[in-house]
């Protein structure tokens, strides 16, 4: 699903709206680049990686100044926070963070290091967003722990939490009921009256009508599950994913092969950690390699990315495939540049460009690949979840065909056992199953003994077993799951008639053919001149004019995309939007240049001679950012024209350009401002009451339209206090005292005025 894209469209939204300004992102060691490029590259989020590079440049123990402090977006791996001297640690906790984010969170163990380092920042913050992909109620003790970090005062007995969590399958059967349409038996209707405190007859009669019985969904599950704290999207409830086909390739090795199989077992035995990784990676007699070579040759007209373990088996199948078919390949591996990793990203996503691209394990995150249909897992990982990773590269949202899965492995090796296992146990290859990590978990010694064992007569009876007991545990865990609080959640998720409406707005804004008429001449005053180089694709330059630093542009220059499609298959694109730092910068230093805000122009009006004032007023309510009260009351413009008489001239004026107005010169201004510079101060005030007037009706209607919205917010949470012990009497008054500043706010609105222009008339001019 891409938790990163989640996350980074909540970060840059809190950014945006100005709700929060310093963030700590806290990810696994080996997703640090890949989280700073999707932050950079998809929200514009430049953050700052916290090494023992950056601590060797700016960090001096002896040091008053905390060097954290001039870094308002930091990234950093675990092993930063569990490895750091104790000074550093405190420099770090003690930076003002506004947000903390952990990435692959359920790596992190209660009582451990890293639990401890993270709880200590979660006491100085008072946002944090914890994102994990394995089911919480798979290991409740530390999902409780990790509760606790979001809420300590909710989340305080383990055991309570223990009842409140087995009283999850009763809600949700519930909801299941009244989510299918099937009518409550007198049984459920008394427990649903119990539950939500509202009288049977009144249950009786929303259930008649389908929002009625939405609403009693959407009560229940407000009252009764997690949604207030955990969320969750699953590939069931968003839908709209083709699938997946597995094809299994079973292998042998020519003659005995004795020596060809006893170093595939070397190398499962390594990738499970059974022995330590030695030894120069070679193909010699592999049979993968020539199947390898058949299957690129029946494939040449369809991209294939391939996945293995180490870089050295990318850089020794690079060589093993140059010498025996003549195609495109491209690496990406560890190894590499971020410079060369991209570079060859964007060749493979070329059409005409790389044939095959060839991964090692950096490759299973972060990277998206759905242009392509064809994955070819060259080996396979001990860990299920990395599995789903790698074919997540290309099974996930913007795929629009079948993704082929290739899984060729030897006969007799621990590569058989492993495929036998994701694919006869788990049904890994074409099914995302969230029961698949605990299972393996669970049945790890086994595999590993078998792996370990592998030329024992016995093996395939014992692997036989094994995978009747993982198919059967998979199916006991599933069956938890669809109980219990995670169908909540996914009962939980937005409605799809929302996401429609979401999306239509989202596409309305992409087609927008105003954003590049006012984009182009906008950059062009700063001197950034954009050069089109392909349909929806530009070049940004800087001329001799450019001078003023903006925000996400180098004076080297930026090419860019306007088209979204475009944006998601070109990594080396940068998307161009109303909220690019580049845009919202260069709108904020026009506006704040003073140009456009007063001018002088003539109007070829009939009649007799006049002199008028257009004004524009913004109505403004000052608050703290935190407050986001532009959801209610946005700066809002008025336009006001006054003429000398102190007249309303609004209706008679062309709006905006115009071809009844031309520039005014400077010797006409000069020549005219004796003649009306004393009317002006009046015809301000004048213009200025007319905007208090228009305004008083605006504000009003924000106040109320406020007022419902968070009356509402506060009366749900005291009404989810009366049925869930849960909600503390803080997050009530946290509610009622948000509500009082909005409105206090929106009421102490003001008009300001925030541009100008006197006009004359022809007949005025001599």
């Amino acid at each position: 699903m891409g938790k990163t894209i989640e996350a980074g469209l909540i970060l840059h939204r809190l950014t945006v709206t100005g709700r929060v300004n310093r963030i700590l992102t806290i990810v696994p060691d080996a997703l640090v680049v890949q989280w700073f490029v999707e932050l950079a590259r998809r929200f514009n989020l430049r953050c700052r990686i916290f090494d023992d590079a950056f601590m060797a440049a700016q960090f001096q123990p002896a040091a008053g100044d905390n060097p954290f402090y001039d870094e308002p977006l930091g990234l950093c791996g675990f092993s930063f926070l569990t490895t750091a001297p104790p000074a550093l640690l405190s420099r770090l906790i003690d930076a003002g963070w506004d947000m903390v984010v952990v990435d692959e969170a359920h790596h992190m163990q209660s009582g451990g290091s890293l639990f401890q380092q993270v709880q200590q920042l979660s006491e100085t913050v008072e946002r944090m967003i914890l994102i994990t992909a394995t089911p919480g109620h798979l290991a409740a003790r530390s999902h409780f722990a990790r509760l606790r970090l979001l809420d300590p005062d909710r989340y305080t007995d383990y055991g309570q939490f223990k009842t409140q969590s087995r009283a999850f399958g009763q809600v949700a059967r519930i909801a299941q009921t009244l989510a299918d349409g099937r009518h409550a038996d007198p049984d459920s209707l008394r427990r649903i009256s119990h539950l939500l405190g509202i009288p049977a007859h009144t249950i009786k009669e929303k259930l008649t009508q389908t929002a009625g019985r939405q609403d009693l969904i959407k009560t229940l599950i407000d009252r009764h599950g997690t949604g207030r704290v955990m969320f969750k999207n699953t590939r069931r409830t968003v839908g709209g994913f083709p699938g997946r086909r597995a094809h299994l390739v079973p292998l042998d090795v020519d003659g005995n092969g004795v020596s060809t199989r006893r170093r595939l077992n070397l190398e499962a035995m390594q990738d499970f950690g059974l022995q330590p990784v030695s030894g120069e990676t070679t193909f010699k007699d592999d049979p993968r390699v020539a199947w390898l070579e058949n299957y690129l040759r029946d494939h040449r007209e369809e991209k294939a990315l391939l996945i293995c373990r180490t870089s050295g088996k990318v850089n020794a199948l690079y060589e093993a495939l140059e010498k025996r078919i003549n195609i495109n390949v491209g690496r990406y591996h560890e190894e590499m540049t971020l410079v060369q990793r991209d570079r060859n990203a964007a060749w493979f996503a070329e059409a005409g460009g790389a044939e095959l691209l060839l991964c090692s394990e950096i490759g299973s995150e972060g990277r998206n690949f759905q242009f392509a249909r064809h994955l070819v897992l060259f080996d396979l990982p001990p860990d299920p979840e990395l599995l789903e990773q790698r074919i997540g590269r290309l099974d996930r949202i913007g795929q629009t065909g079948l993704v082929q899965v290739w899984v060729p492995f030897v006969r007799g090796t621990g590569g058989e056992i492993l495929t036998r296992w994701y694919h006869e146990a788990l049904n890994a290859f074409e099914e995302n199953g969230p029961a698949a990590g605990w299972v393996t978990s669970r049945f790890f010694g086994e595999l590993a003994a078998l792996i370990g064992d592998l030329e024992r007569k016995a093996t395939h009876a014992r692997l036989d077993r094994l995978i009747r007991g993982g198919r059967i545990s998979v199916i006991r865990q599933q069956r938890r799951i669809d109980l219990g609080r995670d169908r909540l959640l996914e009962l939980d998720a937005l409605p799809p008639e929302k996401m429609a409406g979401l999306m239509e707005a989202i596409r309305d804004i992409d087609g927008d053919p105003s954003f590049l008429q006012w984009i182009e001449p906008l950059l062009d005053v700063w001197g950034i001149v954009m050069e089109p180089l392909a349909p929806h694709v530009y070049r940004l330059r800087p001329d001799h004019r450019y001078a003023d630093p903006l925000p996400g542009f180098r004076p080297s220059g930026l090419t860019v995309t306007t088209d979204r499609a475009s944006a998601l298959i070109r990594e080396d694109l940068g998307f161009l939007t109303w909220d690019h730092p580049l845009v919202s910068g260069a709108m904020e230093h026009y506006l704040g240049s003073g140009k456009g805000s007063a001018g002088f122009a003539c109007w070829a009006a009939a009649g007799e001679p006049a002199f008028l004032l257009e004004m524009v007023f913004l109505i403004e309510a000052i608050a703290r950012p935190n407050l986001t009260v532009e959801r209610y009351l946005p700066p809002t413009p008025f336009r006001v024209v006054v003429d000398h008489h102190l007249n309303n001239r609004e209706k008679d004026l062309p709006e905006g350009l115009s071809d009844l107005l031309t520039d005014g010169s400077a010797a006409l201004f000069a020549e005219i401002m004796p003649v009306v510079s004393h009317r002006i101060p009046e015809m301000l005030e004048a213009g200025r009451v007319m905007a208090r007037a228009r305004s008083r009706p605006v504000i009003e209607a924000a106040h109320q339209a406020a007022g419902r919205s968070m009356d509402d917010a506060v009366s749900r949470i005291e009404a989810l206090s009366r049925v869930n012990a849960a909600i503390r009497d803080r997050e009530i008054n946290a509610a009622k005292l948000e509500r009082n500043a909005v409105l206090s706010a929106i009421s102490s609105a003001r008009v300001r005025l925030d541009a100008m222009r006197l006009i004359v008339t022809d007949t005025v001019t001599p």
